[in-house]
């Protein structure tokens, strides 16, 4: 009967998928929370390391580590993973986690992420990219398809973790059988940090492509100069109506830029995006969500 009571125990200590996909959700939206804010002040590394070499990067990185470490040596958990009432042990033992995991989770916590949306950035600004960048992105996507297997197979109660990288390191998630031991001004400080989750969604939500679409984009669209204004000479350069501002051909697939607002051929714009990661005419930033397809009826 005592068997069974621990067995009950256990099962009941077991999160379910539903609690550990928001945990993740909430710490992947840390980083590009911090990375707007920080984009808004203006603040980023800028230093000149040796000869001509200068290093420009975000701040965001470091400070989601900082972050995640702090949980991690605290209360043995992530960020997403302290809200929702998670920790991370050791699957044979159920003991909380060494000094050498909590540096790794923090690692792999804050710069998996990273390197996979830099890397996706730069496939689709970029039409040629390095070997090492395309096998990597193969990498991520095999890396993704395991975490896929896990996760069915931790649904169906088949695997004591739920992703490859929690087998790897022997951990699992479950609830903690007693609340962590913490000095009152620590508390506070976490307390404090888990309140941020809201508004760290909130920024998500404000910058999010669907949301500026729907309250109009945060850039205007520039007004056209009168025809009567332009010199002669631009004037026979400009297309005719129909006509793709770059190939100045019959449009072709015609593709609306929504920043901007004006009209291209599919692969002129694409093939320009990819290479300036700009709108041809007015040099705003734009990505492969800012292009909208004009079906003809």
């Amino acid at each position: 009967m005592a068997e069974a009571a621990n067995v009950r125990q256990n099962l009941q200590n077991v999160p379910s998928i539903f609690e550990i996909s928001a945990a993740e959700t909430l710490d992947n939206l840390i980083y590009p929370a911090l990375s707007k804010i920080f984009d808004y002040f203006g603040l980023r590394l800028d230093f000149k390391l040796w000869g001509n070499l200068r290093v420009r990067e975000e701040l965001s990185p470091l400070l989601t580590w900082i972050l995640q470490y702090l949980y991690l040596r605290n209360r043995a958990s992530s960020f997403g993973e302290s809200f929702y009432g998670l920790q991370r042990t050791a699957t044979g033992t159920g003991e909380l986690l060494t000094r050498h995991q909590q540096f790794t989770s923090a690692t792999l916590l804050t710069f998996l992420p990273y390197i996979e949306r830099k890397l996706r950035s730069r496939s689709a600004q970029h039409e040629d990219t390095y070997a090492w960048e395309s096998y990597l992105i193969n990498l991520f996507h095999a890396y993704n398809a395991s975490k896929a297997v896990h996760t069915f197979a931790y649904l169906i109660k088949k695997a004591s973790s739920h992703s490859p990288l929690f087998r790897a390191m022997r951990l699992t998630l479950r609830y903690p059988s007693e609340p962590p031991q913490e000095d009152k001004w620590t508390y506070i400080f976490l307390k404090m940090l888990e309140v941020l989750a809201f508004f760290l969604q909130f920024i998500q939500w404000w910058y999010s492509n669907d949301q500026r679409r729907k309250v109009g984009g945060t850039l205007q669209n520039p007004e056209a100069m009168q025809k009567r204004d332009l010199p002669e000479e631009v004037k026979q350069t400009l297309p005719q109506i129909g006509k793709c501002p770059i190939c100045l051909l019959p449009l072709q697939t015609p593709t609306a830029c929504s920043v901007s607002g004006y009209v291209f051929c599919w692969k002129c714009i694409i093939s320009h995006m990819k290479e300036h990661g700009t709108c041809p005419v007015t040099s705003y930033p734009i990505s492969l969500d800012d292009l909208v397809r004009i079906y003809e009826t």
